[in-house]
C-alpha cells in the first residue's frame, strides 16, 4: 500500500484540523479514484447513476407483469410467498451485515444494490435467457437439463455483475476494497434470489397449498440459500472491488476481475447441473457444500486484504493519538473488540463499556473515512474531533474509577532521550549491516572508536588505593594521546567508593592549514 501525506495535511494536524479546504492525499489504488460528491450512490451528476436507474426501471417494468401474473394464479399463496421471501431477505441481510469487519455501508446504497438484483437483473434475464438457451442448444448437442445449467449462468451472472461495476463507478457508493465488492455482490445476489424464489413459490403453489410455499423456503432459502445467488455474486463482486482498488499491475487486476466472474458462472452452472438429482435436498447439499467452502475462502481473502489496508492507515496515515497501531490491534476483529469491552466492564462498569463502544465506532469510522475519502477530508476532520472528545470522556470515567491504563486507551509512556538515541543507533547500524555487511561495519566502528580516544579531550578519573600506591585508570591505562581530525570526545567513569583525583588531558585538534607544531597542555587539578 502506498500512502502519502503532504505539508498541508501535516499543518492541519498540528493546528487541530482547522483547515477550510483540506486535500485528501491517500493513494492506494492503481486506478485514480474520484472523490465522492455525495454520501450515497445517488449522484445526479453521474452518468452511470442515471444509466443504472434507467436499466433498473426498465427491468421493473419488464418483471412486474410476471410478478402480477404469479399473484393472480392464487392470491392467498401469492401474498404468503411475498411475505415469506421478504422476511427471508431481511434475515439474510442481517447475516450479511454481520460479515462486515469495520464499517457499515450506506443503507440507501444497499437498497440500490437490492433493487438492481431484484428488478434490473431478473427483468433483463427474462428477455436474454431464452435467447441464450437457444444459442446453447444449437451449439451443444446435449440434453435439455444440461442446456439450462449452461444458459442461465451465462446470462444471470454477468447481469448481476454489471450492477456491482456500476456501483464501483459511482464515487458516492464508496466501493473501496475487495470486501466492499463482495458485500455489494452478495446484496445484489440476495435481491435476485428473493425475486426469483418468490416467482417459483407463487407459480408452484398455484394449487392453493401453503405447504408448497414453506417447502420452497426450506429448499431454496435455508438449504440452497447458503450457496445460491448471494454466494455467486459475492465472489464476482470481490473481483470488482479488487480491480478498482488494488495497487497491483493491470494484468493481475484484469485476471482477478475476469477470473472471479468466470468462477461465479462456473459454480452457478455446477449447482444447476442435473448431478445427484434423485433427491432435491441431497443434491443441493452435495453440490452446495464445495461452493460454500470456496466462497468462505474468497471471503477470508477479502477480509485479510481489508484488515491489512486499515492497519496500514493506522500506522502511516492517521495520527497515533487518534488511532495508533496498538489501537488498531484492539479493533482488528469483532471478537477482540468485545473482549476489550468486557474487560472495561469488569474494571469500570457499564459507563465505560458504553463510552468505549462509542470510541471504537468512532475510530473505525475515522479509518473508513480515511480509506474512502482520503486523510484531511471533511469527514476525517469531523470524526477526528469526535474521537478526541470520546477519548477525554473515557479517560475521565477511568480516572473516577481509579483505573490506570484502562482498556481501549493505549497511550504509550514517554521515551527517554537516551533510549531514543539507542534506538536510532540500532536502526542505523542494522541498515548499515544490510547494505555494507557486518565485517565492514565492525571494522569501521573499531577505527572510529580508536580515533575518538586518541584525538579528543579525555577526562581520566583515577582512584587512590587504600594504601596509597599506584592509581587505577578507569578509562584505560597506557592511553597515549595523539592528533587526528575527528573532534573531541569525553569518557566519564566516576567511582562511588573512593575520592577521585581527576586529570584532564586537553588535546588541540591539528588544523591542516596550521603548519606549526603546538605542544599539548596538561592541566592537573
Amino acid at each position: 500500500m502506498t500512502v502519502a501525506r503532504d505539508d498541508a495535511t501535516n499543518a492541519a494536524t498540528a493546528s487541530g484540523f482547522a483547515t477550510a479546504d483540506p486535500t485528501p492525499t491517500v493513494a492506494i489504488a492503481a486506478i485514480p479514484r474520484a472523490l465522492p460528491r455525495t454520501r450515497t450512490f445517488v449522484d445526479v451528476r453521474s452518468l452511470v447513476f442515471w444509466a443504472g436507474a434507467a436499466v433498473t426501471l426498465y427491468g421493473l417494468v419488464t418483471w412486474m407483469p410476471l410478478v402480477i401474473a404469479g399473484m393472480r394464479i392464487q392470491p392467498a399463496t401469492g401474498v404468503l410467498s411475498g411475505l415469506v421471501w421478504l422476511m427471508y431477505g431481511l434475515a439474510f441481510m442481517l447475516v450479511l451485515y454481520r460479515m462486515e469487519l469495520f464499517d457499515r455501508r450506506s443503507p440507501l446504497t444497499v437498497l440500490g444494490a437490492l433493487a438492481w438484483g431484484a428488478f434490473a437483473a431478473p427483468g433483463l434475464a427474462s428477455i436474454a435467457a431464452p435467447a441464450m438457451h437457444d444459442v446453447v442448444a444449437a451449439a451443444l448437442p446435449i440434453d435439455e437439463a444440461w442446456v439450462s445449467s449452461f444458459a442461465a449462468p451465462l446470462v444471470e451472472e454477468p447481469l448481476k455483475w454489471l450492477g456491482i461495476v456500476a456501483l464501483a463507478l459511482i464515487p458516492g457508493a464508496r466501493l473501496r476494497s475487495a470486501a466492499d465488492g463482495l458485500f455489494y455482490g452478495a446484496v445484489v445476489g440476495l435481491g435476485f434470489q428473493v425475486s426469483e424464489s418468490f416467482m417459483y413459490s407463487a407459480i408452484l403453489s398455484s394449487d392453493g397449498t401453503a405447504a408448497t410455499v414453506w417447502a420452497m423456503l426450506l429448499l431454496r432459502g435455508v438449504i440452497g440459500g447458503l450457496w445460491n445467488h448471494p454466494t455467486f455474486s459475492g465472489m464476482a463482486g470481490a473481483g470488482v472491488g479488487y480491480f478498482f482498488n488494488a495497487s497491483a499491475g493491470p494484468w493481475r487486476r484484469w485476471g482477478v476481475l475476469v477470473g472471479t466472474l468466470a468462477l461465479a458462472v462456473t459454480v452457478h452452472g455446477f449447482f444447476n447441473t442435473p448431478i445427484v438429482n434423485a433427491n432435491a435436498f441431497v443434491s443441493s447439499i452435495v453440490k452446495g457444500v464445495p461452493v460454500l467452502l470456496l466462497f468462505l475462502w474468497v471471503l477470508r481473502w477479502a477480509h485479510l486484504r481489508e484488515r491489512r489496508t486499515f492497519a496500514g492507515l493506522a500506522a502511516d496515515v492517521v495520527p497515533d493519538d487518534l488511532v495508533s497501531p496498538a489501537d488498531f490491534r484492539l479493533l482488528a476483529t469483532r471478537r477482540i473488540r468485545q473482549e476489550v469491552r468486557r474487560e472495561a466492564a469488569k474494571r469500570a462498569g457499564k459507563p465505560a463499556v458504553r463510552t468505549l463502544k462509542y470510541l471504537q465506532g468512532a475510530q473505525l469510522a475515522l479509518l473508513t473515512a480515511t480509506h474512502e475519502d482520503g486523510w484531511g477530508s471533511p469527514r476525517t476532520l469531523e470524526l477526528s474531533a469526535d474521537v478526541r472528545l470520546i477519548q477525554t470522556d473515557l479517560r475521565a470515567i477511568y480516572d473516577a474509577a481509579g483505573v490506570v491504563n484502562g482498556p481501549g486507551l493505549t497511550e504509550q509512556p514517554p521515551v527517554s532521550s537516551r533510549r531514543l538515541r539507542v534506538q536510532r543507533w540500532a536502526e542505523s547500524t542494522r541498515d548499515r549491516i544490510e547494505t555494507e555487511g557486518a565485517r565492514r561495519v565492525v571494522r569501521t566502528a573499531a577505527t572510529g572508536a580508536t580515533e575518538k580516544v586518541t584525538t579528543g579531550a579525555i577526562r581520566i578519573v583515577r582512584r587512590r588505593s587504600a594504601d596509597g600506591f599506584g592509581p587505577h585508570s578507569a578509562a584505560g591505562d597506557g592511553v597515549s594521546p595523539g592528533a587526528g581530525d575527528t573532534g573531541e570526545a569525553a569518557v566519564d567513569n566516576a567511582a562511588e567508593d573512593a575520592a577521585p583525583v581527576t586529570e584532564t588531558l586537553t588535546l588541540r585538534r591539528v588544523d591542516d592549514r596550521d603548519q606549526r607544531d603546538e605542544p599539548t597542555g596538561r592541566d592537573k587539578s
